[in-house]
């Protein structure tokens, strides 16, 4: 009850928010990121992408226009800690969570189940808070349970044996260059967040968010 009135509450102060464009912006990331474990269909056509904690379902339009069969999951639809999800056994391409991870007290059931229903050499995309940096007010949303760092989702998504995991600032507003061209020297170079020592890597490249994306691949 908590979660479905913040929630609410939250979509009604956010209502002048370009729910459009956000998605657009969303949904680019989730392309561009996927690329770089060697994932993204090339063919969309009656693919299946699942949107857990979907809320409004404002990615629905994008991913319909891509080619993907939308399937929006949310908490008046589901319990994510308990429930066994209404899709078969290796069924879906590609699984999206954005900002729910952290609102889950025990996340294996989740993960369980999204490994269950994904098709081998699926993708799993996830994003939260990134509490080494926003733990002065990570708990401020009362609907905040658990939290995550860099590293914690690294080995979390590893301990459910999603493989070619890897770790992401989330900078959804940031250009297209931060994560494709030359972005892809930097990564090499691990001057990236999180990637290595980048102790000596310039500020400007070391990129403080408050969000991180987890992604991996189910093999």
């Amino acid at each position: 009850m908590l979660k479905e009135k913040y929630f609410h509450q939250v979509l009604s102060n956010n209502i002048k928010v370009n729910r459009e464009l956000l998605a657009i912006r969303e949904f680019s990331t989730i392309k561009q990121v996927g690329s770089y474990i060697d994932y993204y269909p090339t063919n969309n056509i009656n693919k299946k992408f699942v949107d857990l904690g979907c809320g409004d379902k404002h990615l629905e339009n994008v991913v319909i226009k891509s080619g993907f069969k939308y399937i929006g999951l949310d908490i008046n639809d589901i319990n994510f800690e308990s429930d066994k999800f209404p899709l078969e056994d290796n069924s879906v391409e590609i699984v999206v969570s954005l900002a729910v991870l952290e609102h889950i007290h025990d996340p294996g059931n989740f993960l369980t189940e999204c490994y269950r229903i994904l098709k081998p050499g699926g993708l799993i995309f996830l994003s939260t808070p990134n509490f080494a940096l926003c733990y002065k007010f990570f708990y401020d949303d009362p609907t905040h349970v658990r939290a995550y760092t860099p590293n914690s989702l690294k080995t979390l998504l590893e301990i459910f044996n999603f493989k070619k995991v890897d770790i992401f600032p989330a900078l959804r507003c940031k250009p297209k260059w931060y994560y494709t061209g030359r972005n892809r020297f930097f990564k090499a170079s691990k001057l990236l967040p999180f990637r290595g020592d980048n102790k000596y890597a310039p500020k400007f490249l070391k990129g403080k968010t408050l969000g991180i994306f987890g992604v991996g691949i189910k093999k």
